[in-house]
């Protein structure tokens, strides 16, 4: 059985934020990614073409920018 290889579009975001616990600067970044292939459908049923999943990773990573992430050790405070 043949191995079939779908090209991956990426788009790669970063954020700037201030931990909402404590303040401090906090830099992450993050790889958004889909494949180029004939199962990644829209809700209507059709292919998406490149265009679309290039739109629809933008509108990800921009709401995945606005949400605020505190530091691994203030977390772990919020948690206790």
């Amino acid at each position: 059985m043949p191995t079939y290889r779908f090209r991956e579009i990426k788009h790669q975001a970063s954020k700037n934020l201030p931990c909402p616990v404590c303040g401090k600067k906090l830099r992450r970044q993050r790889t958004f990614g889909q494949t180029l292939n004939p199962f990644n459908k829209n809700a209507d049923g059709q292919v998406k073409t490149e265009l679309e999943i290039v739109r629809e990773l933008n509108a990800t990573a921009a709401e995945w920018e606005q949400q605020p992430e505190p530091h691994p050790n203030c977390q772990q405070q919020a948690a206790s």
